[in-house]
């Protein structure tokens, strides 16, 4: 499946938005997640810290509920893992996901001198989105926006699957010499 935004981009669409992504990430990313960690934690960009930055973050976001899509079908929708879904992010913690999505993807790019940002290949979910490319072949792409996002919900609605921020890094890594 798909992310409909960037589906619905032509090629130059998601180069701007990748160029604006960037410019974001250096200007107001940094800043944003100094103000969240409050200088705690070094924001160095070395992937040993990487997991501690990502999960410092997640008890500073905040959701509010939504409501159920009358699309899915019944049964899913009354699965206690769909009910436990049913919020979003509010506007602030969604730049909180953007800046620890820049941080995830910028740590990759200035530890490893192979990968680099660029636009996901249409053929895939993360078909024009901001990317971390190349990984083990070249068919694989690291999408942070998508990652930390689906991380921290994952997170959020049950706080025991802190170790998956942890395991995605440590995969990543294993996935750049692949």
């Amino acid at each position: 499946m798909k992310v409909h935004i960037f589906e619905a981009m032509t090629k130059e669409e998601a180069e701007d938005y990748l160029f604006d992504f960037l410019a974001f990430g250096r200007n107001k990313a940094m800043q944003i997640l100094e103000e969240n960690l409050r200088f705690d934690i070094d924001l160095d960009f070395r992937i040993e810290t990487l997991p501690e930055v990502l999960m410092a973050l997640i008890p500073k976001l905040k959701t509010f509920p939504r409501k159920a899509d009358p699309n899915v079908p019944e049964f899913i929708r009354n699965t206690e893992d769909y009910q436990k879904g049913l919020f979003d992010f509010d506007e602030q913690s969604n730049y909180v996901v953007l800046a620890a999505a820049y941080y995830l993807g910028e740590t990759f790019v200035q530890r490893f001198a192979k990968l680099k940002w660029t636009i996901g290949n249409t053929d895939f979910r993360e078909g024009n989105m901001p990317v971390i490319s190349p990984f083990g072949g070249n068919d694989l792409e690291m999408a942070p926006i998508l990652i930390v996002e689906n991380l921290f919900r994952r997170i959020v609605k049950d706080d025991s699957r802190f170790g998956d921020v942890r395991k995605a890094i440590e995969l990543w890594s294993k996935d750049v010499s692949n």
